[in-house]
């Protein structure tokens, strides 16, 4: 996505991210990790138009998305039953915080 310019918005609280690990498996395997519960989430959040796609248009935010400087996903935010504060961000070398969306 970042090589690309784009940013995915609203990306599913309880599913697993892109090159994220499951504790059981040694290396990620991307969307086979994903659970049958996790895949229908995905599906969901894609046909009910939840996730959002942007395009950046600048050369200075694509640059700052590829040096990892801001997000390329941005999680949704924690429901109220959460106990974070804050959605998951990830970015371009893979990293991933909780200093997204607030509940």
């Amino acid at each position: 996505l970042g090589k690309h310019g784009f940013v995915l918005h609203n990306y599913p609280e309880n599913t697993l991210m892109p090159g994220e690990r499951r504790n059981t498996l040694r290396k990620s395997k991307g969307i086979h990790d994903l659970t049958l519960r996790e895949c229908g989430v995905l599906a969901d959040a894609l046909k009910d138009d939840v996730l959002t796609l942007q395009r950046l248009t600048t050369d200075d935010a694509c640059r700052r998305l590829l040096a990892s400087r801001d997000p390329v996903i941005y999680g949704e935010a924690p429901g109220p039953d959460s106990r974070c504060t804050h959605g998951r961000r990830q970015f371009a070398d893979s990293h991933i915080d909780r200093n997204g969306h607030r509940r």
